[in-house]
């Protein structure tokens, strides 16, 4: 009831409000139901949802919320409303974390009052009912941590081991309800394990084979959902960067900032600062002040010193890594090289986590446990006729410190926006193929809106977002992307057609004002009506939706052999003192020309080849210096010259992006032919350099009756065999 009261209105339209805003909980929303919806089925298919094609494992892109979806799936199964769905997960969360503090305290005190106080604050203090974390459902699934911490305890007062079952349980599921926690947990249940096993040093042989065997199991249940995270890690370079850990780190100035909370109107606290919405970390009046009262009961009673003193340490653990790398007070850093930065130097993985300011959680789960031995304190010393009103003004207070009624809503219905339910009804009724949504940069992170859709669509689409953008993704947003280059539409076209994609739709209400002020709106739909590949076009309602036809597909079965750079002779006629680096062998020097219509790089070669391939290696660092426009002509023996190749190399070019985002090539199939001299002319006028890494022939065995070919000049159109990738 608590929990309904403290988050209104939300209540009043469960079906169709979300709480916060529709972006992280929008997200949110959409993992949610997702893992419900696979759970019928094994969880077959769970880590591959319809987002980010054609990268696998995209759910490791973001938290996967089992452990807040699993409970909650069966609303899900029943009505099919994911908006509905993730309101009960969301009022659940704080059920649970009352609930699981209010039985740590229980236990750690003997006093239910003070439990209640407890569960009360750790449930509703003024971090957890700031706006920025009211989004982010999985920082307040923190119910199972202590849920572990109480059955760790049980544990070790009768060594039955049902009890480690339950912390088993409770952890995996911690775990699976919010990653971040998996590194946030460690210092609770480290140092509480830790003083109870040297208290317990004398029965070791008895408490160390069973925690060692529930370490196995915790280890077994979460190793095949870290390797998930892994493999994306490493696969698609997620690192984050030092500044941006730096960043999220929390200043001491964090913990007078109030975002929720009666008594922010009365004190003179610090302005929240725009942009530092996870910097809002005040931890509320009534709750300190209880919990400094339990730290002063600590030197007063040895029997409450022992435990107050240990979750006293876990606190002020929670706030020093809460800092981050840099400890700073109000803008000053006094340190480089905090607790935290000890700490990533030994845990792996924490490279990964944006905002340390979050280990404030566990700073919260420390003033909790203190607060119930200062209520327990308070209530005992309370004459007893006192003692109800006490218990119920002290309860009162702990909710008034994040007092946040009206928490901000949103309506959204359960089947999306108008436009995208026309974009599902359209979809059901077409073939399978892979969705692209424009614009790819949004307005207002509509990206979200397209995700959503996939819930009822189920067709796979290069769009998503999450804490990640795909590597597919991040190129096509790049300003100098052959999105972008309405001069070479059909070219655009056949890109995405060799990507797989079938069916594009076109928002105009989701441009920003700069997009339709350049005209990018008006320039997609003509580009595409006028590149000749369209299967079909419709509207609906405000969006236009086209079909493309197939990309033709051909294999090469040929057996290619390379031609070593020493069996031809090398020309450029730019750059010519760079002209080594198209064949030293590094992938790291280039060589460089200009887009300027008369860029030629020439091999020449003793004897006659029947060349087969054309390779061009880039680099990350020079990504956007690919050709426009590339002709490849051959010269004979006699000197005749022939055109093997004529097109914007586009789909060449994302087909190499796949297959290596950090050296990717652009590998161009030749026809058969006989050829001493070899120019590869870059023919397009644009503002940009184009750089070769390495340049890389193959070649066929040679047949003399090559000479009798027909005269082949492609149409700038052609795109020769370029094959679609999905990676694994």
């Amino acid at each position: 009831m608590v929990s309904v009261v403290s988050t209104l209105p939300l209540a009043q339209h469960p079906t169709r409000t979300l709480p916060s805003d529709l972006l992280d909980t929008l997200l949110t929303t959409w993992i949610i139901s997702w893992d419900a919806s696979r759970l019928p089925h094994a969880l077959q298919g769970v880590w591959n949802p319809p987002i980010y094609f054609p990268y696998p494992r995209t759910l490791a892109f973001s938290e996967n919320l089992f452990g807040v979806a699993f409970p909650v799936a069966p609303v899900y199964w029943i009505t099919g409303n994911p908006v509905l769905t993730y309101n009960v997960a969301f009022l659940f969360a704080f059920t649970l974390a009352g609930t699981g503090m209010y039985l740590l305290a229980r236990d750690l005190t003997g006093s239910r009052a003070a439990a209640a106080v407890a569960g009360a604050y750790y449930a509703f203090c003024p971090f957890r009912m700031a706006h920025a974390q009211l989004a982010h459902i999985q920082m307040l699934a923190i119910g199972w941590l202590p849920i572990a911490l109480w059955s760790m305890h049980r544990y070790f007062e009768s060594f039955r081991r049902r009890w480690l079952a339950l912390f088993t349980a409770a952890c995996c599921l911690q775990v699976l309800s919010n990653t971040y926690v998996a590194y946030f947990m460690t210092v609770p249940i480290g140092v509480v394990t830790a003083y109870l096993a040297w208290k317990s040093r004398e029965q070791i042989r008895r408490w160390s084979t069973d925690l060692a065997v529930a370490l196995v199991v915790i280890l077994a249940v979460l190793a095949p959902v870290a390797m998930q995270y892994y493999k994306v890690r490493v696969d698609n370079q997620q690192i984050r960067s030092a500044g941006e850990i730096e960043s999220g780190g929390a200043d001491l100035r964090a913990y007078f900032v109030p975002d929720s909370g009666l008594w922010r109107r009365w004190f003179p606290l610090p302005k929240p600062i725009f942009g530092e919405t996870e910097k809002e970390l005040f931890p509320g009046i009534v709750g300190p002040a209880l919990a400094a009262v339990g730290l002063f009961a600590a030197f007063r009673r040895r029997r409450v010193s022992r435990w107050a003193s240990v979750y006293a340490a876990i606190a002020a653990a929670g706030f020093l890594l809460s800092l981050g790398p840099l400890v700073r007070v109000w803008g000053v850093v006094l340190t480089r090289h905090g607790p935290y930065d000890w700490l990533q130097h030994v845990l792996p993985g924490m490279s990964g986590m944006r905002a340390p300011s979050r280990f404030v959680v566990i700073a919260i789960l420390g003033l909790a446990v203190l607060a119930a031995y200062g209520a327990s304190l308070v209530v005992d010393r309370a004459p007893s006729r006192m003692r109800a009103f006490i218990i119920v003004v002290l309860l009162a207070g702990v909710v008034a410190d994040g007092w946040a009624v009206p928490i901000p809503t949103v309506a959204y219905e359960p089947r999306g926006r108008l436009e995208d339910r026309a974009i599902v009804e359209w979809l059901r009724a077409m073939p399978p193929g892979v969705v692209l949504h424009l614009p790819l940069m949004t307005a207002q992170f509509q990206e979200l809106h397209y995700q959503y859709a996939t819930l009822f669509h189920g067709h796979p689409m290069i769009n998503g977002f999450t804490g990640w953008a795909s590597p597919l993704q991040e190129l096509l947003r790049h300003p100098r992307s052959p999105i972008y280059d309405y001069n070479r539409y059909p070219a655009t076209v056949a890109t995405l057609r060799s990507l797989g994609v079938r069916y594009v739709f076109v928002h105009p209400g989701d441009y920003n004002i700069t997009q339709l002020a350049n005209g990018e709106l008006k320039e997609t739909i003509d580009g595409f009506r006028r590149s000749q590949q369209l299967a079909g076009e419709k509207r609906l309602l405000d969006v236009y939706a086209f079909e493309l036809t197939p990309f033709p597909r051909t294999e090469t079965s040929e057996a290619l052999t390379p031609i070593p750079a020493g069996q031809f002779q090398l020309d450029v006629s730019q750059q010519k003192g760079r002209a080594e680096f198209l064949i030293d062998g590094d992938n790291d020097s280039r060589w460089i020309g200009n887009q300027d219509g008369a860029g030629v790089i020439t091999a020449q070669f003793a004897l006659p080849r029947d060349v087969a391939r054309v390779e061009l290696q880039m680099a990350q660092r020079s990504l956007m210096e690919y050709p426009r426009d590339l002709q490849i002509d051959a010269e004979d023996r006699e000197g005749r010259s022939r055109t093997l190749y004529r097109a914007s190399p586009y789909p060449e070019f994302f087909a190499g992006f796949l297959r290596d985002r950090s050296y990717p090539s652009i590998r161009i199939d030749l026809p058969h032919n006989e050829t001493v001299v070899l120019h590869l002319r870059e023919v397009a006028l644009y503002d940009s350099w184009w750089s070769v890494h390495e340049l890389r022939l193959w070649q066929r065995p040679y047949d003399k009756s090559v000479r009798s070919l027909p005269r082949w000049r492609p149409s700038t159109l052609s795109t020769p065999a370029v094959r679609s990738f999905h990676l694994e």
